[in-house]
């Protein structure tokens, strides 16, 4: 009981983060409240649902009381009240998941500790706040564990472990198709050029998913929509930021197309899941492009960037 009280005391005497990291996370702020909103309708009432996690303990911002948490005052930079614990996540954390009961939030570490920069560290949260912005969206947890129970898991262990053939020769032969015309529609120098391609990928992405079973369409269709959408909006979000996150983010659209002649080049089984996030990505600039409503039929179907892509032809 008088460890617990020390420690508590200890708690509310330190001091709030550092300030570079709280300026940092209310820049964030400033962003998916802003362009956000208007990238997605509603995105700016998601808060800021955050622990930050540093060497010694955790700080909750924008977060009800949690048991084991003790109150530390307003952050004056992010408008949240705080909470503190002794650390209990692992500081090289970057995620968003269900950290609490009763929801998602994101767990993320310092940048020095992730080893990023501190454009590469923002943009990351943003990919974060996506999913915390998924998680809030009418019927997207159902409509997760629709998912999975249609591939025969109880708990949410097939999200990171189903079994896709990625190292089916057939099927990864078929995916570096529909790479090279990704690849295409990213560096087209002309609208016409860009259709031509956009048009050949589809056709490519038919034929890859056909040679996979039902359940394994599925799986595509969530990751695509879960995770590439997520890339595409942290990547679209980063160029309305400041002038080190437009330049981080011009180089990481670059690195669509350099991640598709690695795929070619190491192979898809060797990149797995993360191809799919790749492609989920430029699916999303793909509709994007094309001028339709896509993100207003996202919001009501999620896993459903295959339909839409037809629907354009």
């Amino acid at each position: 009981m008088i460890l617990s009280m020390l420690m508590g005391a200890a708690l509310a005497e330190a001091p709030m983060p550092p300030r570079p990291e709280r300026t940092m996370l209310a820049e964030v702020q400033r962003l998916y409240r802003g362009a956000g909103d208007r990238l997605w309708p509603g995105f700016g009432k998601v808060p800021l649902d955050l622990v930050l996690i540093g060497p010694d303990r955790e700080t909750l911002f924008c977060h009800a009381a949690v048991k084991g948490f003790m109150a530390a005052g307003r952050d004056p930079l992010t408008k949240c009240h705080l909470q503190v614990r002794p650390r209990r996540l692992s500081p090289d954390l970057a995620a968003a998941y269900p950290v609490f009961p009763g929801g998602q939030s994101i767990a993320i570490g310092y940048p020095a500790t992730l080893e990023m920069s501190p454009a590469y560290w923002k943009t990351t949260i943003l990919h974060e706040a996506f999913h915390l912005y998924q998680s809030h969206l009418p019927g997207y947890a159902q409509a997760v564990q629709a998912v999975g129970r249609s591939l025969g898991s109880s708990d949410g262990g097939w999200v990171l472990n189903y079994p896709f053939p990625y190292a089916d020769p057939k099927v990864g032969e078929a995916f570096l198709a529909m790479g090279e015309a990704g690849l295409a529609f990213l560096t087209a120098r002309s609208t016409e050029q860009r259709l031509a391609a956009r048009k050949a990928y589809v056709a490519a992405r038919e034929t890859a998913l056909a040679r996979a079973s039902a359940d394994d369409r599925l799986y595509y269709e969530f990751q695509v929509g879960q995770e590439g959408v997520a890339r595409w909006t942290e990547l679209t979000l980063a160029r309305q930021g400041d002038a080190a996150m437009r330049a981080d983010a011009l180089d990481r659209w670059a690195g669509l197309a350099t991640s598709l002649r690695a795929i070619r080049e190491q192979g898809f089984k060797t990149w797995k899941r993360g191809a799919l996030y790749v492609y989920g990505a430029i699916e999303a600039e793909m509709l994007e492009r094309s001028g339709v409503d896509w993100r207003q039929a996202y919001r009501r179907q999620p896993f459903a960037l295959g339909e839409q892509l037809r629907r354009l032809d």
